[in-house]
């Protein structure tokens, strides 16, 4: 295999590990009354047992989680940039890419929380939740 052969595969293979698949999307349930778009396991979970004033509350906790996440997968983008750049002309340094999937996992994960949380809040009649922007 060629040098740039080489450099192409592993470049390909640390792309590949950067990226971050979109999470599943729940399904469109918005042809019905905000009290039957509850998932089964909604009503059963930690936050399905929470008042309205305690629903906003862990709407603004997951939501800085998720910033902060975000955060860290983003400032480790210019990081990966410069290591993907010299990989080209050093294949084995594209290992040291850093590839963030324990903070993608989580964040998949604080996603479905948010959305559950969104979910009781509609159904509870609680107004609207703090955003995640």
């Amino acid at each position: 295999m060629t040098h740039s052969k080489a450099a192409a595969l592993v470049l390909a293979v640390v792309l590949a590990g950067c990226a971050r698949n979109a999470p599943q999307l729940p399904p469109d349930l918005s042809h019905l009354p905000p009290e039957q778009r509850l998932l089964v396991g909604d009503h059963e979970s930690p936050e399905g047992k929470l008042n309205c004033p305690e629903l906003k509350e862990e709407a603004v906790k997951a939501n800085a989680a998720s910033r902060q996440l975000e955060g860290i997968i983003a400032s480790n983008r210019g990081y990966n940039t410069a290591i993907i750049y010299v990989s080209s002309f050093l294949p084995p340094l594209a290992l040291a890419a850093r590839t963030d999937e324990e903070a993608k996992t989580s964040l998949d994960s604080l996603q479905v929380r948010r959305d559950r949380i969104d979910r009781l809040a509609k159904a509870k009649n609680c107004g609207a939740m703090p955003s995640g922007n």
